[in-house]
């Protein structure tokens, strides 16, 4: 029997492929690409660009300096990958692929992500579309005409299209160029880092309580030992309360990160739980060589925490994670990716004649990079 969200993916097809239909006529069909030119986008587009052309100047100008700093970055981190494959500290791919699932959990392997079709749909929605309308808004603040825009499913994988003029784009001056260029993964990045300070700042202060609830308590583990029972609320620690962050909750190893500070397997610690203290003993987790306690637990929340841990905290995690990795890796010099065509404008002024080997040198060393990255752990 199919349950309920895979019936929900499957009236999802339904009813795009309908749409699709009916508006047929307006569709351009090239085997798994589909695309729908919009002229009510472009119009969007225009009124955004007018509201001040030479603020978004200046915006596109400050997206080239992050852009360029990130470009430096996603260098360095490609090379350090390299060399950590190389010396064997890596042993699985150290690139990606995220796919999406019909099941309502992710999951992950050597070389993929997978992560529920929904979550995955709306974090694309969320990186494409905006990525797009900044490189039309910033070409409409440089004069520079849109000959279409629009949306397009590849396949699966959903997005949209924006194509500045070519003739009027290769006329243009550097600035121009380096700005409408860097506009895409500045949107990216910008979205990445406000996504962050919603979840960290705003909604995890909001929702969290202090203290957690304890969930289970290993049998044979330190706190069973201390008497310690599923059900109760642990608010201190070594006299320091309990606070959960929603940096704690990225990191995967727990909440107690500041309030354990440095002890060691062997310490003794006083917890307190329901109004009662309780001193324990750590011992060893042999398997990550680090502290145990022997329970598991979850923050306490005022809103209803199945949502707030299970869907919204993280949705909004992929979307901000994922909005940053993709900004970093389409402003890396690789043709015909964004910083492809940064490195392109900058290679032409430069190197001149000899602009094209540049770019197809760097081109072609970015790209030996990434299929090393996936490919050498494996070897």
């Amino acid at each position: 029997m199919v349950d309920l969200y895979t019936a929900s993916i499957i009236i999802f097809f339904v009813l795009l492929g309908i749409l699709i239909y009916a508006d047929r006529k307006k569709i351009e069909f090239k085997y798994i690409l589909i695309l729908r030119r919009t002229k009510k986008f472009g119009n969007l587009i225009d009124r955004i660009a007018r509201i001040s052309p030479l603020g978004w100047k200046v915006v596109g100008t400050i997206g080239i300096i992050v852009a360029l700093y990130y470009m430096v970055q996603g260098l360095y981190l490609l090379l350090l990958i390299t060399y950590q494959i190389s010396a064997g500290v890596i042993t699985e791919p150290a690139l990606q692929f995220i796919l999406p699932t019909p099941a309502a959990t992710g999951s992950s392997g050597p070389g993929y992500i997978l992560i529920p079709f929904w979550f995955w749909i709306i974090t694309i929605g969320v990186i494409l579309v905006p990525h797009e309308m900044f490189h039309g808004v910033i070409a409409r603040a440089e004069k520079i005409k849109l000959k279409s825009v629009g949306l397009l499913l590849l396949a699966i994988f959903p997005g949209a299209f924006v194509e500045p003029d070519d003739k009027q784009l290769k006329k243009a001056s550097l600035m121009t160029k380096l700005r409408i260029f860097s506009a895409g993964s500045f949107a990216n990045i910008l979205i990445s880092f406000a996504v962050f300070l919603l979840a960290a700042y705003v909604l995890w202060p909001i929702a969290a309580q202090p203290g957690v609830q304890i969930l289970s308590v290993n049998e044979t583990s330190p706190a069973a030992s201390a008497g310690l029972e599923s059900g109760m609320t642990l608010s201190e620690i070594n006299g320091n309360q309990v606070t959960t962050t929603y940096q704690e909750y990225l990191s995967g190893r727990g909440y107690f990160l500041e309030e354990l500070g440095d002890a060691k397997p062997g310490d003794f610690i006083s917890v307190r739980l329901n109004e009662k203290l309780y001193n324990i003993r750590l011992g060893m987790n042999n398997e990550t060589n680090s502290t145990y306690l022997g329970i598991t637990y979850s923050p306490i929340l005022s809103i209803d925490s199945a949502f707030f841990l299970t869907v919204l905290m993280p949705l909004l995690t992929m979307i901000s994670l994922f909005s940053l990795a993709v900004g970093i890796v389409n402003i890396l010099p690789l043709y015909p990716l964004d910083g492809g065509l940064i490195a392109q404008a900058l290679a032409e002024k430069v190197f001149k004649r000899r602009s094209k080997e540049v770019v197809r040198g760097l081109s072609y060393f970015i790209l030996l990079i990434f299929i090393y990255s996936f490919l050498g752990p494996l070897l």
